[in-house]
């Protein structure tokens, strides 16, 4: 049973005052907090919902024209949130050094195609293309002190340059397959073409990468001030242009590495059971195909927290990024089940240093849009300021 929201939470209430300069009278003020108190209290989190259980609001169309058509700004209120919270949080926050900025990715499912930029993107843990908004998120993590700082929307390629209508267009004869291996492939036969028309190539300079949006939130995040030294990453994000990137604003990072990337197989020092070097007979090697060549009797216990893990650590050369430390850390001690990967360019890391500080990331996991039904603008906006609370 949902009890009704006769007034904001007292916690909305203290907190809404410094956001109060941003809206223009009264009622946008209260529908503002009115909001933030459904996105706390309410299991379903619609804007009809929170309208329904709000005594005095009589349509759900207050709370939608405030998010949609009231002139306030959601990235200036965004701005605003994160001063209040870096000012609120001074004595508690770590060090420049013990700070992070944590980069992921996740779905914002919908239950209808009417919203803006809604598509079908691939869930690799479901293995399904569910319609969705795919929001690339960072979050800030310094000790105690955690909360969510910004997004950026991506948008597929084809969607942000109206791909099949150009291909229509260009070549009306032209069949559209469906699966993503044909359609990779017209993408080879086609694009050179679509890019003459100088409509498609205006559309295609639009396009970013979830790794260019990666790297624009690392930008945001320091020119907003905030003080971290270390980034935190998934595999996905581990590129050439992004390890660049952090390190040209002299950053360090610490990422899972997918067990097929290669290294480069000379840099690698590692000796077999009997201490003889072991030497591989081509330039590459891939890090599944290395794990089974490194003694069992190499792997030491390391605790973080409560956790044991079996690790083991080494430095070796990755091609486009330089020398880097792997840590190979299995979840027993027999080495059995799956293992995760870890790599860093602060090769003076022990691997408890490297697997600490990753470990961090799980706050990012737990501050994941978890509604279909969310309006983008509560994504981030308005709705990131439910973290203030």
């Amino acid at each position: 049973m949902q009890l009704p929201i006769v007034a904001p939470a007292p916690l909305v209430s203290e907190h809404a005052k410094a956001f109060r300069h941003l809206f223009c009278d009264e009622r946008q003020y209260q529908h503002f907090q009115n909001y933030l108190t459904g996105l706390m209290v309410l299991e379903n989190k619609s804007l009809a919902n929170i309208s329904r259980c709000t005594l005095e609001s009589s349509d759900k169309s207050n709370i939608s024209r405030f998010l949609s058509s009231v002139p306030w700004h959601p990235p200036v209120a965004n701005e605003t949130r994160i001063q209040y919270m870096l000012n609120q949080t001074t004595s508690l926050r770590l060090s420049e050094g013990g700070s992070n900025l944590i980069l992921d990715d996740t779905l914002c499912e919908h239950v209808g195609s009417l919203f803006e930029y809604v598509d079908r993107h691939y869930n690799h843990s479901q293995h399904t293309y569910p319609l969705a908004h795919n929001l690339v998120t960072s979050h800030y993590l310094s000790g105690a002190v955690r909360f969510p700082v910004d997004f950026e929307l991506y948008r597929r390629y084809e969607e942000v340059t109206e791909w099949e209508t150009f291909v229509t267009q260009h070549f009306p004869d032209q069949k559209i397959p469906k699966t993503r291996k044909a359609r990779t492939k017209l993408h080879k036969q086609v694009d050179p073409t679509l890019l003459q028309d100088p409509a498609f190539a205006k559309l295609d300079k639009l396009f970013c990468t979830k790794i260019d949006l990666g790297m624009l939130l690392v930008d945001q995040a320091i020119e907003r001030g905030l003080p971290f030294k270390t980034v935190l990453m998934d595999s996905w994000y581990l590129s050439r242009e992004v390890v660049e990137h952090l390190e040209a604003h002299h950053k360090d990072w610490v990422s899972l590495l997918k067990a097929n990337r290669n290294l480069e197989a000379y840099s690698i020092r590692l000796k077999d059971d009997t201490g003889q070097r072991l030497v591989f007979n081509k330039p590459h090697i891939k890090v599944e195909d290395l794990i089974p060549w490194i003694p069992k009797t190499a792997f030491k216990p390391c605790q973080v927290g409560a956790h044991v893990y079996w690790c083991f650590t080494l430095c070796a050369r990755i091609p486009g990024m330089g020398k880097v430390r792997l840590v190979i850390s299995f979840e027993t001690a027999d080495l059995s089940g799956t293992y995760a990967v870890l790599v860093t360019n602060r090769k003076d890391w022990s691997a408890k240093q490297v697997l600490a500080k990753y470990l961090n990331r799980w706050p990012i996991e737990m501050c994941q849009p978890q509604y279909p039904h969310r309006h983008l603008v509560d994504s981030a906006g308005v709705g990131f300021l439910e973290a203030v609370f």
